[in-house]
């Protein structure tokens, strides 16, 4: 008579095999994202960046004259679209609409990050737009992802504003499944700078199988991705949104889990 013990011990076996038959085809599949921010302001930048011929996804800051508008667009013709969450920066910026800030009180932090997530339709994840001083604090960043963990299957990307961001730490904490940001494709609007950035996303996408590139709606650098999509053709790295990036990432980290302990972790 077979036990729990043997049936488990079969299941584990199966997968150990069709994971090592897999393998090498998974190895050799490499995979990147790029998100645009800022989005929502500008109706003629939104549409600009929807003419890209490529699954980039758009990060549509909350509040804005042409969010909503932008976000149906995009969903209509199959970009994903996230929302870019405003959160208290180190420097004194002027506050966008909706930002989150460190003096709130749980309950004012709540009931702003709920109007901030309605505010947008169709969004599958969140990524911090600014945030250097709140990706720090423990007790928003917890708050945070608790709720976002609340809310089916949203996804969480770290734009990485400051080396000592926390979020991530939290975000695996809450079991949302997430990525950090990997470059800024356009930390100025140079075509030499951004040229640089971009050949070290597909460097990064090379040497780990994934990435993920953060860019802004400027005229240059969206030409600048139109012109350099065969980049990533020639590299044979597919471009996919991001919940799809993640997914596959956490796949292939279970799969090696449980070639390693029998165990795996949480997916979209």
């Amino acid at each position: 008579m077979t036990g729990p013990r043997s049936t488990r011990r079969s299941v584990i076996l199966y997968l150990l095999v069709a994971f090592f038959i897999a393998q090498p085809q998974a190895l050799a599949e490499k995979y990147a994202s790029i998100i645009i921010d800022d989005l929502g302001n500008s109706l003629i930048s939104g549409e600009q960046v929807l003419e890209i011929d490529a699954p980039v996804t758009i990060a549509i800051l909350p509040h804005t004259r042409f969010a909503r508008s932008l976000a149906e667009q995009a969903h209509q013709q199959g970009n994903e679209v996230m929302l870019h969450l405003p959160l208290q920066s180190v420097e004194h910026h002027s506050p966008t609409a909706g930002t989150l800030t460190l003096h709130m009180t749980k309950s004012q932090f709540l009931s702003q990050l709920d109007a901030n997530l309605g505010s947008i339709p169709h969004i599958k994840g969140v990524n911090n737009h600014m945030g250097s001083l709140l990706t720090q604090h423990p007790g928003h960043m917890d708050w945070l992802m608790a709720e976002l963990s609340r809310r089916n299957n949203l996804y969480f990307v770290d734009s990485r504003t400051t080396r000592k961001s926390i979020a991530s730490q939290f975000a695996e904490k809450h079991a949302i499944p997430h990525m950090p940001r990997d470059i800024f494709l356009d930390p100025d609007f140079r075509i030499d700078t951004i040229s640089r950035q971009f050949e070290r996303f597909v460097q990064r996408a090379n040497e780990s199988g994934f990435a993920i590139a953060i860019a802004h709606p400027h005229p240059l650098t969206l030409q600048f991705i139109q012109d350099n999509l065969k980049q990533l053709e020639d590299n044979n790295i597919k471009l996919v949104a991001v919940s799809e990036l993640i997914n596959k990432k956490q796949t292939r980290e279970n799969m090696n889990n449980v070639a390693s302990t029998g165990t795996s972790g949480p997916g979209l």
